[in-house]
C-alpha cells in the first residue's frame, strides 16, 4: 500500500469533510443507518409470519440506497418473505449466526446464503435479474447489522481505491469474493486510518457537535469501519482522487469514459424514476391494506356480500355465503371487483386507480431499467 498516496487521499477527505456532510450530500446518514438498522432487523426476525414481510420492509427502507440501487436484492428478500417467510427468516438468522470471528466460517455462511437465496429466487421469481444477491448486498446486510465486526464491499469503489493506493492483491470477483484477502486489505487500511491524527480529529467532529446533522443519532463507530467505507465511497463518488497521482486515462479513454458516464447518468435517472413509482405502489398497497379491517363488509358480483377476514398488500381474504375466498387487492380495487362499506377505502382506491391498474407493469419496468443500466455499472 502506497502510504504517500494514501496520505493525499486522507487530506482530500479532510479538506472536503464539511462539503461531504452538508446538504444535499449528508453522507453522515451511513452512521444513522448503522444505528437504526440492527433494531429494525431484530424486530423483523422476531415478528410472526404475517408481520415478517412488513417488518423486513421497514428495515429495507431504513437502508436508503446502501443495498438496493439498480438491482434490488433487499426488496427481493421482502418479496420472498411474502412467499416463504420461514425460509427467508432462517436464511437471515443463519447469516447472522456467530462465526466465532473466523473468516473462513463467515465465507461458508455467506456462500450458503447465496445458494439458498438463489433457489428461492428461481422458484418464485425466475425471471428477476434485480433480486439476485451479490457480494455487496450480503456484506452490507452483515455490515449494517454489526459494523464493528464487518467490512462492506462495493466492487467498483473498492477496486478503484485499491488501484489508487497500489494495493494489487487479488480478492476475486463475482458472488463469492475472497473475503480473507479483502479483509486483510481493510485491516491494513484501517491501521493507517487510526494512526492519522488529523483524520481522527476530523472524524471526531461528527460526535462532538463541531458539525450539525439532521435526523437520528449516529452509530459510535468505535472500530472506524464506517469511516473506512465512507472514505472509499466518497473518493469515487465525489472525485477525491483529483490531484492524487495514480494511473491516468489518455484522451480517447477520457472521451469514451465521459460518454459512458453520461449514458449511465441518463439510464440511472430513468431507473430511479421507475423505482420511485414502484415504491409508491408498495406504500399505497400497504396503506390500503391497513384501511381494510377484519370484520369490514365487502361485496363482489360473483360472491355477493361477505365479511373481511384479513388483508395484506397482495390479497383480501373474505368469507361469503359460498365460502372463504382470496382476491387480489390491486386488481380487486382497480376494477371495482371488491366494494367495501368504507368511503375511506373507496376514495383512496379511486385516487390511485391508475397506479393500481399498472401493478404488474411497474415492477417489470424496474426490471427493464435495471438490465439497461447493468453494462454501465462502473460509470455510476
Amino acid at each position: 500500500m502506497n502510504r504517500e498516496t494514501l496520505q493525499q487521499v486522507f487530506q482530500q477527505y479532510i479538506d472536503r469533510f464539511a462539503f461531504l456532510n452538508a446538504e444535499p450530500q449528508e453522507e453522515y446518514y451511513k452512521w444513522q443507518v448503522c444505528r437504526e438498522f440492527p433494531g429494525l432487523m431484530k424486530a423483523a426476525l422476531e415478528a410472526d409470519n404475517d408481520l415478517f414481510p412488513r417488518k423486513l420492509y421497514e428495515a429495507k427502507k431504513c437502508t436508503y440506497n446502501i443495498i438496493d440501487s439498480y438491482t434490488q436484492p433487499f426488496s427481493g428478500l421482502v418479496d420472498l418473505a411474502k412467499e416463504d417467510p420461514d425460509s427467508v427468516r432462517k436464511m437471515l438468522l443463519d447469516l447472522y449466526s456467530d462465526d466465532g470471528g473466523d473468516i473462513k466460517t463467515q465465507m461458508e455462511i455467506i456462500s450458503d446464503f447465496f445458494n439458498r437465496s438463489s433457489e428461492l429466487v428461481q422458484k418464485y421469481y425466475p425471471e428477476s435479474f434485480r433480486y439476485k444477491q451479490d457480494s455487496h448486498s450480503v456484506s452490507a446486510l452483515l455490515f449494517l447489522n454489526d459494523p464493528d465486526h464487518h467490512y462492506m464491499f462495493k466492487a467498483t469503489h473498492c477496486l478503484s481505491f485499491a488501484e489508487c493506493v497500489e494495493c494489487y492483491d487479488d480478492w476475486g470477483a463475482g458472488d463469492n469474493i475472497k473475503l480473507d484477502v479483502f479483509y486483510r486489505f481493510c485491516d491494513e487500511l484501517l491501521e493507517e486510518i487510526k494512526a492519522d491524527k488529523a483524520l481522527m480529529s476530523t472524524d471526531e467532529s461528527r460526535f462532538d457537535s463541531r458539525i450539525a446533522y439532521k435526523g437520528g443519532e449516529l452509530h459510535p463507530d468505535t472500530e472506524k469501519h464506517i469511516l473506512l467505507f465512507d472514505i472509499i465511497y466518497c473518493c469515487s463518488a465525489y472525485g477525491l482522487y483529483d490531484g492524487v497521482s495514480f494511473t491516468k486515462r489518455n484522451a480517447a479513454e477520457k472521451k469514451l469514459y465521459k460518454e459512458n458516464k453520461e449514458t449511465a447518468r441518463k439510464l440511472k435517472a430513468e431507473y430511479d424514476q421507475a423505482v420511485e413509482e414502484d415504491e409508491k405502489l408498495r406504500n399505497t398497497l400497504l396503506e390500503l391494506a391497513d384501511m381494510i379491517k377484519p370484520g369490514m363488509k365487502v361485496k363482489t358480483k360473483k360472491h355477493g356480500e361477505g365479511v373481511v377476514d384479513k388483508a395484506d398488500d397482495r390479497y383480501v381474504t373474505a368469507t361469503f355465503d359460498d365460502g372463504t375466498t382470496e382476491i387480489g387487492l390491486p386488481l380487486g380495487l382497480s376494477n371495482k371487483i371488491l366494494v367495501f362499506d368504507s368511503s375511506e377505502v373507496s376514495d383512496k382506491a379511486d385516487s390511485v386507480k391508475s397506479l393500481l391498474k399498472n401493478y404488474k407493469e411497474i415492477p417489470k419496468r424496474v426490471e427493464q431499467k435495471s438490465r439497461a443500466l447493468k453494462p454501465y455499472e462502473e460509470y455510476l
